[in-house]
């Protein structure tokens, strides 16, 4: 092979070379042609559905005549057909209620505050509840606003809210009025496209919320125990605990050095030498000491005070009420203090304040109510 055929082949080797590694590489090249660091791009927002809303609750299918039992005994409200107690709470200042219907995204909820400001008409409602008060009242939700206000022909105030909570739009209305030493509230929440339900649903509410008589004027922040079974209630500080209850079982609530126990027995009393010789008969080492013939709401019945010594030897001092019931039996409060030795129905409630529990205890045969 001569020197020029050489030249040539080589030449050709390189050119086919060349050829070869462009083939690789410029597909490589011309795929990042036009492109962006990734990096740099913003991402577009995730897409949510918007949340829908349940039917409006069908107002034919609703009643009020299931009642409710506030925990203070002191008040009771018409529960409308498909909402169940939700919270209740009571203090010295205000008795709260609420209901609720998840499945219709709504809320019932009553206040009752004590008018400590003296309020007296409207005027005076539409300063109480100012921006701070509805915020307080309002702090499970994540956002609302006042869309409306005003003075109702009873004297009473409306006022319209929107609601969001988390995603979900609501609607709200809240009537007050005053009531002898009080202001009523009523609110209720439902689902922006329920406006005509909610009007329904607050005047239900509004018109059936009911004193209880044989508690009218009795503080606020105490609770009610109430068996629905053995038909009888009776009222206790707040701070006092229960126990043991059961409905239609004897029941016990204590608090510091005191003993409430409430029970029925299968026996009727006739006159204080049975009430006495019952008492002395109801635990051994009970010895009865005075004992009266007394008469609540129709029920006859006897107080006693006894004393007991404890098995370390202890002086307790305690009182019953007991009340004859027209189901033949006998209804019983026993209310001991340990390390006491007093005769209780000789003292004052000065002395021991906590002996008005047993004033509060009364029989309830015809009070059909729901509890929470």
């Amino acid at each position: 092979m001569n020197q020029t055929t050489k030249t040539f082949t080589y030449i050709i080797g390189i050119i086919m070379t060349v050829a070869m590694v462009g083939s690789l590489i410029l597909p490589m090249l011309s795929s990042q042609v036009g492109m962006t660091d990734p990096y740099s791009l913003t991402p577009d927002p995730t897409a949510f559905p918007e949340p829908t809303m349940p039917p409006p609750p069908d107002i034919s299918a609703i009643d009020f005549d299931s009642r409710y039992l506030h925990r203070s005994g002191l008040f009771t409200i018409g529960m409308p057909s498909g909402w169940s107690p939700l919270t209740d709470s009571s203090n010295e200042g205000e008795l709260r209620a609420s209901l609720n219907n998840a499945e219709a995204q709504s809320v019932v909820e009553v206040r009752i505050n004590k008018n400590f400001d003296g309020i007296s008409d409207a005027a005076g409602l539409d300063g109480y509840f100012d921006v701070t008060w509805l915020r307080n009242t309002w702090s499970g939700y994540t956002r609302w606003d006042e869309t409306s206000r005003a003075l109702t022909d009873d004297g009473g105030i409306r006022i319209d809210f929107n609601l969001e909570r988390g995603r979900t739009r609501l609607i709200a209305r809240q009537e007050s009025w005053l009531a002898g030493d009080d202001i009523i509230s009523v609110r209720v929440v439902t689902a922006e496209n329920a406006a005509q339900e909610l009007k329904f649903l607050l005047r239900g509410v509004a018109e059936t919320i009911e004193w209880l008589p044989q508690y009218a004027g009795a503080p606020f922040g105490w609770d009610v125990y109430y068996d629905d079974l053995d038909a009888h209630m009776l009222r206790f500080p707040a701070d006092w605990e229960v126990s043991d209850a059961m409905p239609g079982l004897p029941a016990t609530i204590v608090s510091d050095g005191l003993t409430l126990a409430v029970a029925t027995f299968d026996v009727l009393l006739g006159s204080e030498d049975e009430a006495r010789a019952w008492m002395n008969g109801w635990r051994y080492g009970v010895e009865a000491q005075t004992v009266q013939a007394v008469e609540v709401d129709g029920a006859a019945g006897y107080r006693i005070s006894y004393r007991l010594r404890s098995l370390d030897g202890g002086l307790e001092s305690g009182a019953v009420i007991a009340l004859n019931g027209t189901d033949n039996r006998l209804h019983v409060a026993n209310l001991r203090a340990a390390d006491l030795d007093a005769d209780l129905l000789e003292a004052t409630a000065d002395e021991y304040p906590w002996l008005a529990v047993l004033d509060s205890f009364r029989l309830a045969p015809n009070l059909d109510v729901t509890v929470n």
